[in-house]
């Protein structure tokens, strides 16, 4: 399968991971990553967190100049969704069209974002969720469903991205975190004409 380009930033390209090796390499960054923050209490068989929707995951990876994966980001196509059970009760009743529509389109979940500890200075996060939004369009996706730290979703929406919160922020894997629903369609502008540079990019 060709590996899909979606955008460079510095010396970090990100892309689709499309091989075995390559989608290995992201689930075991993200094991290491959340073994050393607490996330999970210890090592794992094969480093790899058991994930019961693999078949419909799609994993984004950052790659250094030596070709290393040093960030990661999963996509998996739903329904069902583990944000909405975890929220269940806690969500708002205003978002509740919102929701059964994102429910009954094409809809996807982001999780398991992971960077290697020494490449955190350089906004590889950032990075992966752009990356997000390209593999989105290139998917024909309506909606991400997204949980995120508070502070780091308002960072987003700093630089351009877009999201629905959908119900109350609680604790959640050790910060406060936030539900929401991102309206591929919606996105800024800013993210539109680089996703459109990108096609245009991979045509030449």
């Amino acid at each position: 399968m060709k590996t899909t380009k979606l955008t460079d930033t510095a010396t970090i390209t990100f892309e689709i991971a499309s091989s075995e090796e390559m989608i290995l390499k992201a689930k075991q960054l993200c094991h290491d990553v959340y073994l050393q923050v607490g996330y999970i209490k210890e090592s794992l068989p094969g480093r790899i967190i058991p994930f019961e929707y693999e078949a419909s995951s799609t994993y984004i990876v950052a790659i250094n100049s030596q070709q290393e994966v040093v960030g990661t980001v999963r996509l998996t196509k739903g329904p069902p969704f583990k944000t909405l059970k975890v929220w269940e009760g806690k969500l708002f009743p205003a978002a509740g069209e919102l929701i059964k529509d994102a429910i009954r389109k094409n809809t996807f979940e982001i999780g398991a974002l992971a960077v290697r500890k020494d490449f955190s200075p350089m906004k590889i996060s950032w990075g992966l969720y752009k990356a997000v939004y390209f593999c989105s369009v290139l998917l024909k996706l309506d909606y991400g469903l997204i949980c995120m730290d508070a502070r780091a979703l308002r960072s987003l929406e700093m630089l351009g991205w877009f999201v629905e919160k959908i119900g109350e922020p609680m604790d959640y894997f050790g910060s406060l975190t936030v539900p929401g629903i991102m309206p591929v369609k919606k996105q800024n502008e800013s993210l539109w004409k680089n996703e459109v540079a990108f096609h245009e990019h991979r045509a030449a």
